[in-house]
């Protein structure tokens, strides 16, 4: 079995235990702010390798914080899902950040997909990680979100990773959220491609939340495949006594030999690109644009994107470009800032 992490308690060992992830607020990673206080944020996710590099990825950087995961059945099974974020956020050496165990199923029909795709049968790729202790919430992912997005005193921002049946029934069950949620990053779509996964996976749970009145900022195909690591860092990551760091070096030899016939010059961020652009804008071009998801037919499951300047609403920001090498960058030096905790 190809495992890259170690397997047993010997050759863990020689591995650093991890330990809890110290926030520097003082600092900044590829930003210009250097005063702000960490920004509150709430992460759902189908854990499959690029879930995983966004989840060191709101872990690492000091100007995120991270308050609890909700999970979705998508790339893997649900239990899967559950299994490797608990795995993840221990590698990462996180404090008690919350996991809740949401949809097994999407809002209206049979999942389509329920293999692990280009992420191997469990997810990550083929990596073993150490069990966890850590247990999901005895809350379930609706009630998760409404409690983590309800309690603090600001508003928190909702990144979406997976298909979006857990953000559809958190809006449709508990209305009052949407006034405290900052905004929603939308990891799916696409303006030139005919259909994403997460959309594709449950597209009425995506047009519910396209059509809230909640700011929304989609992060779709067109990019997903531009930001890649080169592999002079992945090297380095993979070769890390760090067990973070090695993580994602691992997660990304994972994805760069998946998606070979496709990239020549490293591996793609997938998902994790979205956490870069929460974390800086400036990097990425966005137009709000018109977005709708078809519903019907041999389309169904397509994003829909309107250019036309007088198009009605509703209006959802869109990612059309960005710096992909500033932006890979940033990714880089986020997670070697884990050696530093």
């Amino acid at each position: 079995m190809i495992t890259g992490w170690p397997s047993s308690a010997a050759e863990r060992q020689g591995s650093p235990t991890p330990q809890p992830v110290m926030r520097h607020t003082g600092s900044c990673i590829g930003s210009d702010s250097m005063t702000a206080m960490p920004k509150p944020i709430v992460m759902d996710v189908d854990t499959g390798t690029d879930d995983a590099m966004a989840i060191l990825y709101a872990i690492a950087h000091p100007e995120l914080e991270l308050l609890g995961i909700t999970c979705v059945a998508g790339n893997v099974a649900l239990d899967q899902v559950v299994i490797n974020t608990c795995k993840v956020l221990g590698a990462a050496g996180a404090g008690d950040i919350p996991v809740g165990v949401g949809a097994r199923v999407p809002l209206k029909e049979r999942a389509r997909r329920e293999s692990g795709g280009s992420h191997g049968p469990n997810g990550l790729g083929g990596i073993e990680l150490p069990e966890s202790s850590r247990g999901p919430s005895p809350l379930s992912a609706v009630d998760l979100l409404r409690q983590l997005i309800m309690s603090p005193p600001e508003p928190v921002s909702l990144v979406t990773l997976a298909p979006k049946t857990n953000v559809a029934r958190l809006l449709t069950s508990y209305p009052e959220v949407t006034k405290r949620i900052e905004q929603i990053i939308f990891m799916g779509g696409s303006v030139s491609k005919r259909a994403e996964f997460n959309v594709w996976q449950d597209p009425e749970a995506a047009a519910c939340v396209i059509e809230s009145s909640i700011p929304t900022l989609m992060y779709g195909l067109d990019l997903f495949d531009r930001l890649a690591v080169d592999q002079a860092s992945i090297n380095r990551f993979r070769a890390h006594d760090h067990p973070a760091i090695r993580l994602a070096g691992e997660l990304l030899y994972r994805r760069a030999e998946s998606y070979s016939q496709f990239h020549n010059h490293g591996s793609p961020l997938g998902d994790a690109g979205a956490l870069v652009l929460l974390t800086n804008p400036e990097l990425f071009v966005t137009e709000e644009l018109l977005v709708r998801i078809d519903l019907d037919g041999m389309d169904r499951g397509q994003t829909i994107v309107d250019t036309r300047r007088e198009a009605p609403s509703p209006r959802v920001g869109v990612a059309l470009d960005l710096d992909a090498a500033r932006a890979a960058s940033v990714f880089v030096e986020t997670i070697s800032a884990f050696a530093a905790a």
